[in-house]
């Protein structure tokens, strides 16, 4: 009986013995790989770098809590402004001038290679070219805007100079978008006096050579003042379903400048190069003078805006707009202002379009919009240490 019992024992033992052999033989996860499908990086109060947390989760639905101290500490590795691409986001040190490319990881983020730009303290706007290459544009302390052009893989850098272009008289240039179409690289601009006063009352649109962005056109229009959002990360344009270019006019009303200009979309047709004249949807004129800021492209030809007063209220309504029927739909009022910090908080993910709105101290609502149901509906929560002045940027890196 006894042989039989340490027999069975022993069969027991070995038994038991395999899970943990496969367990322990199990390849170390590697820390580039990533710790769930969605990463939410949160910025915890507005300005500030010390509160900033990377946060992984897997469900966007409600029902989820997306607590943000489950997530990892990045204190100090993002400036003001923020790329996301699948596989890669870069960020401006505006100290520096160092710009520094991360990698998704279990820790949220993790620095690789970097770049160091002269004259460069903020970025307007960034621009996929091809083969790899990326043009960010900016502005440095001499309040001279700038383009650099290079290589997101090596972190190489190709060309930098200055966009040889025409403005007011007096007056600095200040382009707002920039976008690779048709082999050319279009450029929206307006130009401002050296204390952003004088705002000019011109949109430019400049067609350019890609390749040594010479320009081979430039068309002026007055029905707006800039083309393109002038504030980092904003929403400035869309391609409609047949490959149409919308562009979201924003008249730097919170300078005080030009108040008269409305905000509005423009378009310009495929393969065009100028600002169509028989086109201009006027946002402000719907809502008897109040300016809008983009938040995502929700569908072919539709966009989530959100009001922006000046003076400003800290409140704001969001809205849907049909830039082909030129209608506004409301779907939330009297939300917290977007923070300025990383741009308006939304954009689009697994086939939704998705934004942030902060709610009371420590909570943030994730709504979801589905342009095939034409519906919005709350999403996950946001818990933690987080303001009505948070800022947040979410991405499901590849």
């Amino acid at each position: 009986m006894k042989f039989k019992s340490f027999n069975s024992y022993r069969k027991y033992w070995a038994l038991s013995f395999i899970p943990f052999l496969a367990f322990a033989c199990r390849p170390e996860k590697s820390k580039d790989q990533h710790a769930g499908k969605y990463l939410l990086i949160i910025n915890g109060e507005k300005g500030s770098r010390d509160k900033d947390r990377a946060v992984w989760f897997n469900s966007l639905d409600s029902g989820t809590v997306i607590n943000a101290g489950d997530g990892a500490d990045i204190s100090g590795k993002l400036g003001s402004a923020v790329i996301l691409r699948d596989s890669f986001a870069l960020s401006l040190d505006k100290k520096t001038g160092i710009l520094q490319k991360f990698a998704y990881t279990q820790e949220g983020i993790t620095a690789k290679k970097s770049l160091k730009l002269e004259g460069f303290e903020y970025i307007s706007y960034a621009a996929d070219l091809d083969s790899g290459r990326m043009l960010i544009s900016g502005r440095g302390s001499q309040n001279i805007s700038r383009y650099a052009m290079f290589d997101t893989k090596s972190m190489q850098l190709l060309k930098t100079d200055s966009f040889k272009l025409p403005v007011a008289k007096g007056q600095s240039l200040s382009d707002n978008f920039g976008v690779l179409s048709d082999k050319r690289f279009y450029v929206g601009y307006s130009s401002f006096g050296a204390d952003y006063d004088q705002c000019s009352d011109t949109s430019y649109f400049a067609v350019l050579d890609p390749q040594g962005m010479k320009p081979l056109s430039v068309s002026r229009d007055t029905r707006s003042a800039f083309p393109g959002a002038g504030v980092n990360g904003m929403f400035s344009f869309f391609k409609g379903a047949h490959e149409d270019l919308y562009i979201l006019t924003s008249p730097v009303f919170y300078h005080g400048n030009h108040p008269t200009a409305p905000t509005a979309f423009y378009r310009v047709g495929k393969g065009k190069t100028s600002f169509d004249k028989d086109y201009f949807f006027n946002l402000s004129e719907k809502l008897q003078g109040i300016h809008l800021l983009g938040i995502a492209q929700a569908g072919p030809g539709k966009v989530i805006l959100a009001t922006i007063s000046y003076p400003s209220t800290g409140r704001s309504d969001f809205y849907l707009a049909d830039v082909n029927q030129q209608t506004l739909r409301l779907l939330l009022k009297d939300q917290f202002q977007p923070s300025f910090v990383w741009g308006t908080s939304g954009g689009n993910i697994d086939k939704q379009v998705y934004f942030i709105v902060n709610g009371s101290e420590g909570t943030a609502q994730l709504y979801l919009y589905d342009p095939l149901s034409d519906t919005l509906k709350k999403g996950a929560l946001i818990e933690g240490e987080i303001s009505p002045k948070s800022s947040y940027l979410m991405t499901s890196p590849k």
